[in-house]
């Protein structure tokens, strides 16, 4: 039998660790908005916490295999828990609590992945890592959606210090945990690096997860600034990220499922291109609600990737290389964060916030085709 409670805590801790991620998204852009930064400020401020991600990345990494998993994955909770009460100083601190937050992202993500394919028999992997995506796109849905309710009702700080106080009872639960990595090997972080980046089916899926954090974080960053201007409140933002999240979380169990007996790189081109013909749909629809269409496509494509990616990433490493290899794929995440932002916010000053649009979907449709180059031989 598998250790169902082990991996029932690290999933729920993962649930209350990206449901507080969530619960930033339709928030900070509003908030730095209203301390009086323009686009582009506002497309850096956002990109600071992948920023940090991809500073701290290749120590998590490395902490994973040569260290511990567990030890990464407590230090990565605890900062992001204190990145909600620097949100509520002024703006320098504000500006340190995305850092805090990204760093803690870069710590958290690839240890609790590396635990998570310790603990899941071979045959349910699919199905393990469809549980938590499933349960990190729930927590992410409801944190975006009850963010934005709560900026209407009770203003940003009140979301911010529930960002704080979600996370900090989970730090013992995870804590008690098993230690998962027996033989921890005393390595340069480099080389890690360099055996992981030598296995083709891991470049691919870090490859997509570049282009396609990119396309998310763009939206994230200047889609609720859209919707804003469009004469729509906060809570139509988080009600937009929400409905996305939700047909995501509703896809990624069925995912895994999928992934179990079928190639995870045809499952993830299948996302790919679904979560591109969304954005392309969104582009010509931007207002709800028929954005909740291209909404749904999205989300469908992204729950079908996910998983699917991440698996792919599990099954191409060997277990000892595991820290590095998902240290190297998350910080695809912070890398696509990092770079979209900026561009984008630059676009916005030049020709407005639809220029958004045309970008996210041009870079959904480049990153799907190079997918498609760079996964041929395992395809």
């Amino acid at each position: 039998m598998p250790p169902v409670g082990p991996i029932l805590r690290l999933h729920l801790a993962t649930f209350a660790f990206f449901f507080a991620y969530g619960l930033s998204v339709p928030t900070l852009p509003l908030y730095l908005k209203a301390l009086g930064l323009g686009p582009e400020w506002i497309g850096w401020a956002v990109a600071l916490m992948p920023l940090a991600g991809l500073l701290l990345r290749p120590f998590g990494g490395w902490a994973a295999d040569a260290w511990s998993r567990k030890g990464p994955a407590l230090l990565g909770l605890f900062l992001s828990s204190l990145a909600g009460f620097f949100y509520l100083g002024p703006l320098p601190a504000v500006l340190f609590g995305r850092f805090l937050q990204g760093a803690g992202m870069a710590l958290f993500a690839p240890s609790t992945l590396a635990m998570t394919s310790d603990l899941a028999p071979n045959e349910t992997l699919g199905r393990v890592m469809g549980t938590r995506n499933l349960l990190i796109g729930l927590g992410v849905m409801l944190g975006t959606a009850l963010g934005g309710l709560l900026v209407d009702l009770a203003g940003p700080k009140a979301v911010f210090l529930l960002l704080a106080l979600v996370q900090l009872p989970w730090f013992w639960p995870l804590l008690a945990l098993p230690e998962t990595l027996k033989s921890p090997k005393p390595v340069r972080w480099w080389q890690g690096f360099l055996k992981a980046l030598g296995i083709a089916g891991v470049r691919a899926a870090t490859w997509a997860n570049t282009g396609f954090a990119m396309v998310f974080s763009v939206l994230q960053a200047f889609y609720p600034l859209f919707l804003v201007h469009q004469g729509y409140s906060a809570s139509w933002v988080g009600a937009f990220f929400g409905f996305y999240s939700l047909i995501s979380v509703i896809a990624r169990y069925p995912a895994g499922i999928l992934v179990d007996r079928k190639n995870p790189y045809r499952v993830a081109v299948v996302g790919f291109f679904l979560a591109t013909l969304g954005l392309f749909l969104l582009w010509a629809f931007p207002s709800p609600p028929l954005a909740l269409l291209a909404g749904a496509l999205m989300g469908t494509g992204s729950g079908l990737y996910l998983p699917a990616n991440i698996v792919a990433v599990t099954k191409a490493t060997p277990k000892e290389l595991r820290g590095s290899a998902f240290s190297l794929f998350t910080a695809s995440w912070d890398a696509g964060g990092l770079l979209g932002p900026p561009l984008a916010g630059a676009l916005v000053r030049a020709y407005g916030e639809p220029a958004i649009f045309p970008l996210a979907a041009a870079l959904a449709l480049l990153t799907s085709l190079y997918y498609l180059r760079l996964a041929r031989r395992v395809l």
